[in-house]
């Protein structure tokens, strides 16, 4: 699978980002009609009471950098669409606590999959705060850090999840 992370320095950036995963531009729900929903850190299941979960944190924010400081991360976690038709909610659910347990788990974290028509790619929209829950300071992670989370995911989808072979990508390499 592949794992993008996209940094926001702006204030209102987790505001809008859970807006984008939640609103229903794109199907929340799965061929069963059921959603699937991620958080860690976080209480409640109302979208807002997140949002302002997330901007009461940053106000805890131990440490500056200048006017850009991360205040959430967007990674998506995203299967080939020849993947979809080997895919559940277990599999999905399974993948993505799991990554956001490699990840770290003292940072805020809410999320969604959209599932796609059928065919199509499902993928899961994750918004990692950008400080620890636990004392304000940066939650960053190196680059090689975060390459070394992608490949020990990925052989732990390779030895759990064989079907998912489509999904094998080659971390780290360039493209041609």
């Amino acid at each position: 699978m592949i794992i993008k992370s996209i940094s926001h320095t702006l204030r209102t950036s987790p505001s809008g980002l859970i807006s984008y995963i939640f609103d229903g531009r794109k199907p929340l729900c799965d061929p069963e009609g059921k959603p699937l929903y991620f958080k860690r850190n976080i209480r409640s299941y109302d979208k807002e009471k997140w949002k302002k979960q997330f901007n009461e944190l940053e106000r805890n924010r131990q440490s500056f950098y200048a006017n850009k400081s991360v205040v959430c991360y967007h990674e998506v976690m995203s299967f080939h669409p020849e993947s979809t038709k080997h895919l559940n909610r277990t599999i999905i659910k399974d993948l993505v606590n799991k990554y956001i347990e490699l990840r770290g788990n003292d940072q805020m974290v809410v999320g969604g999959t959209h599932f796609e028509a059928t065919g199509k790619n499902w993928h899961t929209h994750l918004v990692f705060s950008g400080i620890k829950v636990s004392d304000g300071k940066s939650a960053r992670i190196s680059q090689a850090r975060f390459e070394s989370i992608k490949k020990q995911l990925q052989e732990y989808q390779v030895k759990m999840y064989p079907e998912l072979s489509d999904s094998v990508v080659e971390h780290g390499k360039k493209k041609d």
